[in-house]
C-alpha cells in the first residue's frame, strides 16, 4: 500500500514539473519573440490544463502573431465562454478578429472586454482600429479620444490616430498628431516614417526626405518620394534638389 501511494505522489509530482516546464518555456519564448516555438508549448501545455485561462490566452496570442488569426477565432470561440469574465480573452479575441480581416466581428468581443476592464486603454484602441477598417472614423476618433483619456499622450495611441485621421482625409491633423507623437517617442520608426509618409502626401518633400533617411536606404527614399509625387499627381518642383 505505501509503495502503491509513493508512486502515485511521484506521478503527481512529476506531472507538476512537466507543466511547470511548459508553461516557463512558453513564457520564455514568446520574451524571446520565438512565437512558433510559444505556440507549440502552449499548446502542450493546454491540452494538459484546458482549465487555465494563462494557456488558451498564450495559445490564442501567439498564433496571431505568426499569422494563425483564423485558427486563434476559431479556438477562442470554442472555448471563451468557460472564462467570460476574462477581459484579456476577449480583447484578444477581438484583435484575432481583426488579424483575420473581421473588422465588424470585433466590435462584439472588444465590447465585452470594456464591460469587464472599462479602464484599460488598449481595448479602447483596439477598437479605434477595428472602426477605421469599417471606415467608420468618427467613432474611431471617440474610441482612441477615450484610450487617450486613460493614457495620456501616449505614442501608439497617437500614432493609430494620425492614421486614423489621414485615412479620414485629414492630413493636416494626420501631421500635427504624428509630429507630437515623434516628440514623444524619438526612437520610433514606425512613426516617423508614417510622418514622413503625411509630409510626403502633404507635399512637404524636403521634410519627407529628411525623416525618411533617418531611418531608410537611399534607395527606399528614392521609391517613397516617387510615391509622394504620385499622390500630388506630378513631378518634382521644378529645379528642385529633392532627388540628390
Amino acid at each position: 500500500m505505501a509503495i502503491t501511494l509513493t508512486g502515485c505522489l511521484t506521478n503527481n509530482v512529476d506531472n507538476d514539473v512537466v507543466e511547470s516546464s511548459l508553461l516557463l518555456a512558453a513564457v520564455e519564448a514568446e520574451n524571446q519573440k520565438n512565437y512558433l516555438a510559444a505556440v507549440s508549448h502552449y499548446r502542450k501545455y493546454w491540452d494538459r490544463q484546458p482549465n487555465d485561462d494563462k494557456a488558451l490566452l498564450g495559445l490564442a496570442r501567439n498564433m496571431r502573431y505568426i499569422g494563425l488569426a483564423a485558427e486563434s477565432v476559431a479556438l477562442l470561440q470554442k472555448n471563451i465562454d468557460s472564462f467570460p469574465e476574462n477581459a484579456n480573452l476577449w480583447l484578444e479575441f477581438g484583435k484575432a478578429q481583426l488579424a483575420a480581416g473581421k473588422a465588424k466581428k470585433a466590435i462584439k468581443p472588444l465590447a465585452k472586454a470594456i464591460e469587464l476592464d472599462p479602464d484599460n486603454w488598449i481595448i479602447y484602441s483596439s477598437l479605434g482600429i477595428a472602426y477605421d477598417l469599417m471606415k467608420s472614423y468618427r467613432n474611431a476618433r471617440n474610441a482612441y479620444d477615450m484610450a487617450l483619456s486613460l493614457s495620456p499622450d501616449n505614442p501608439k495611441v497617437l500614432n493609430n490616430l494620425s492614421i486614423s485621421s489621414a485615412s479620414a482625409g485629414d492630413i493636416t491633423e494626420a501631421i500635427r498628431i504624428a509630429e507630437k507623437a515623434a516628440r514623444i517617442d524619438r526612437n520610433n520608426v514606425q512613426i516617423r516614417q508614417n510622418l514622413a509618409l503625411f509630409k510626403g502626401i502633404r507635399g512637404n518633400y524636403d521634410e519627407a526626405k529628411a525623416l525618411s533617411r533617418i531611418d531608410l536606404d537611399e534607395e527606399s527614399v528614392q521609391h517613397n518620394l516617387s510615391v509622394y509625387y504620385s499622390f500630388n499627381r506630378k513631378g518634382p518642383p521644378k529645379g528642385s534638389n529633392i532627388l540628390r
